[in-house]
């Protein structure tokens, strides 16, 4: 992953929820993140990932390690 503070969190993302179906695009890489962390946790499958529009890739480790850093960066604005 990236360094967390060279992210650019207003880049577009997709979320996919598995490896079926279609994505959710998002105009934003913190509000894909936010979706994720939201998705109740019967319905969160080992193969779901965030994909940025520059080709970066997310699974569930790193959407929860992002997620904390953007709750973090809130929290201090």
């Amino acid at each position: 992953m990236k360094d967390v503070k060279s992210i650019d969190w207003t880049e577009a993302a997709t979320f996919y929820e598995s490896r079926l179906g279609p994505g959710m695009l998002f105009d934003h890489l913190s509000q894909a993140v936010r979706h994720a962390v939201n998705v109740p946790l019967r319905r969160q499958h080992d193969t779901a990932r965030i994909v940025t529009q520059s080709g970066s890739q997310y699974g569930w480790q790193e959407i929860n390690v992002l997620h904390h850093r953007l709750r973090a960066s809130n929290g201090s604005e």
